[in-house]
């Protein structure tokens, strides 16, 4: 019974969410709050992060849309903000205090609006796990690798402000916890297995007296560093040239001219690769590995992470109708050396789109040839500094 009423629930939630009547009765329900009685921030601080990221490639329909891009996001924020009486539901870690607050800090995925769901949080048991104090880290973040970075992991670069007791209850739900993407980490991570986890239960609502959520910049360089020294990742001097390509079978966006790209890439001396194919060990070590990158616009890109950024080249292919800067920030971020976009046709029905073989062949040869010291970012060559691997 218990299989059945959980089928139904799940059953009912999709529905209501696709019809979009769910949002609307959430949004009627629950009221966000950011600030004003029972929040205090210690910490706050707006940066300027894409202020010098350059704007200037081959195609000027990127051109023009990372340069509107950089403007609409470069005003980035890094807080502590303590929280007073927060009742976290177990699904998501969503906040919420009294009046049906939702507490926006603890909402991951603004862009699509997350509310707890209004009839759990009515049944809900009468008793719920009692802390005093507690940092929130991951309710739904590590479920794809981007998030994971650059919504929880980055946010520890926050503990030293926060001058909290290193044995204070750091959040994750045990979904989060499980995910491939956090163990891994934790694993490998001295410093993240110090940490006191506390990991909430499928059902258990955690009440906290003074709840702590902590939020570094998405793009600050120094943050990228310290993330990517967690992994202790040994230093590989690469030598691949890789096409990661995306697996048709299992996803959208994949190229409709895809085999032209592919004979073209192996006369390059490419291999074609599929990171949905491998573990995550061998993801890494696959990107640690490469030298040159050719890339279908996609989660896999994420891995750039672990590419020793010294010697690192990325060329990102993406569909003229989905433009995305987010590997491109994050390229600059880390201070890859070389990173180049080639604009396709449109994407059809959010599946497959055309590129020009011939301009991906002269964006190769480019990147293949490229004897610049210094950084090279589409049209702009940036002056030697100091190397960051």
């Amino acid at each position: 019974m218990t299989s059945i009423s959980s089928f139904l629930s799940k059953a009912t939630r999709t529905v209501l969410w696709r019809t979009g009547l769910g949002r609307k009765a959430a949004a009627r329900y629950w009221t966000n709050r950011a600030e004003g009685a029972g929040f205090r921030y210690l910490y706050r601080e707006t940066t300027d992060v894409f202020a010098d990221v350059p704007t200037q490639f081959a195609d000027p329909v990127f051109t023009k849309f990372i340069a509107e891009d950089n403007k609409r996001w470069t005003m980035q924020e890094s807080f502590v903000v303590e929280v007073d009486d927060v009742l976290l539901e177990p699904e998501r870690l969503l906040g919420i205090r009294a009046g049906r607050e939702v507490v926006e800090q603890t909402v991951v995925y603004k862009h699509d609006r997350q509310y707890p769901y209004i009839l759990p949080y009515l049944l809900r048991p009468a008793n719920t796990t009692k802390l005093a104090t507690a940092i929130w880290y991951d309710g739904s973040a590590t479920r794809n690798y981007f998030h994971h970075l650059v919504d929880a992991l980055i946010s520890l670069q926050q503990l030293e402000r926060s001058k909290l007791p290193l044995d204070t209850p750091v959040l994750i739900t045990k979904k989060m916890y499980d995910t491939v993407y956090f163990q891994y980490l934790y694993q490998r991570s001295a410093q993240l297995r110090q940490l006191n986890w506390y990991v909430v239960g499928d059902q258990e609502w955690v009440q906290v007296k003074k709840l702590y959520k902590l939020q570094t910049a998405p793009y600050s360089p120094a943050a990228w560093r310290t993330m990517r020294e967690l992994y202790a990742m040994p230093d590989v001097k690469p030598w691949r040239k890789v096409f990661l390509n995306r697996d048709r079978n299992r996803y959208g966006r994949y190229l409709d001219n895809e085999q032209e790209v592919v004979d073209m890439l192996k006369r390059h001396g490419f291999e074609e690769m599929f990171a949905e194919n491998l573990t995550i060990e061998q993801q890494a070590q696959l990107f640690q590995e490469t030298e040159y990158l050719v890339a279908l616009h996609g989660a896999g890109m994420i891995q750039q992470f672990f590419m020793n950024y010294a010697h690192s080249h990325v060329i990102e292919i993406m569909p003229r109708n989905y433009l995305q800067p987010l590997y491109y920030w994050q390229a600059y971020t880390m201070g890859l050396k070389y990173y180049d976009v080639i604009v396709g046709g449109d994407m059809r029905d959010g599946k497959e789109y055309p590129v020009d073989v011939a301009a991906v062949e002269a964006a190769v040869e480019r990147m293949l040839g490229n004897q610049h010291p210094g950084r090279v970012y589409g049209l702009t060559e940036l002056p030697a500094v100091s190397a960051v691997s």
